[in-house]
């Protein structure tokens, strides 16, 4: 949590309006989490929040800070061994999946943060400390600490998005299915979807993710990197 100014005689604390913003979030989703729903919640008028937040935007800003120190983002450590940038990298990625996944709207709530979320800016430096320390150049580093960030968001705001029925379930349905299945375009798709059916979210996200390390490995001697000794 951010340090603030706290008026001699505050009304409600900071933590609070964060604790029920967050719980607005799990119950109703993010299009409810407002101040008047939060002083609601706290039991007091929505002005009152303004000892702590100037807007919505700030609110969520803390809230993002709640999810990434949940998920140990405030206190990330970079590996001892510059070779273990991949693994490090690997399980951070992972991580952030599961810091959003557990709130609701959790990655919309991260991706909308500011910069003066001290966790995200603490995941944003040391990423591209590691990947520096590693052999990328500052610019490439920052670059592909971008990359793998905004990789995990784009794939959980997906994730969290997706109603409960499978995209395979939905094409196979009659009578969808039926007026497909002369179409060996459609049934290729319905045969990728139904295959995609049978892998976990995280072995889906990990896929991804690996393709981009790898690019990431196969790279970091490409002309435009400096060579760190």
């Amino acid at each position: 949590m951010r340090e603030r100014l706290r008026p001699k005689s505050p009304r409600i604390e900071p933590e609070a309006v964060v604790r029920a913003g967050l719980k607005i979030l799990d119950e109703e989703g993010l299009e409810r989490v407002t101040l008047r729903q939060i002083a609601s919640r706290l039991g007091v008028q929505a002005p009152a929040l303004y000892w702590h937040f100037k807007d919505k935007s700030d609110i969520i800003d803390d809230m993002a800070q709640a999810i990434l120190k949940e998920g140990g983002f405030e206190d990330l450590i970079v590996p001892s061994d510059k070779n273990e940038w991949a693994n490090w990298l690997t399980l951070t990625a992972h991580s952030l999946r599961k810091a959003m996944l557990s709130h609701r709207e959790g990655a919309r709530i991260v991706a909308g943060a500011s910069f003066q979320s001290k966790a995200m800016m603490r995941l944003k430096t040391r990423s591209t400390q590691v990947l520096n320390e590693a052999g990328f150049d500052l610019l490439h580093a920052s670059l592909a600490s971008e990359t793998i960030i905004n990789y995990v968001w784009g794939f959980v705001i997906e994730e969290q998005a997706q109603p409960s029925e499978s995209e395979a379930d939905r094409m196979n349905a009659e009578p969808i299915k039926s007026s497909l299945e002369s179409d060996p375009e459609w049934k290729m798709i319905i045969d990728v979807m139904n295959q995609r059916s049978k892998l976990t979210g995280e072995q889906l996200f990990d896929w991804g993710l690996q393709v981009i390390i790898d690019g990431l490995r196969s790279s970091i001697n490409c002309p435009g990197l400096s060579e760190k000794k």
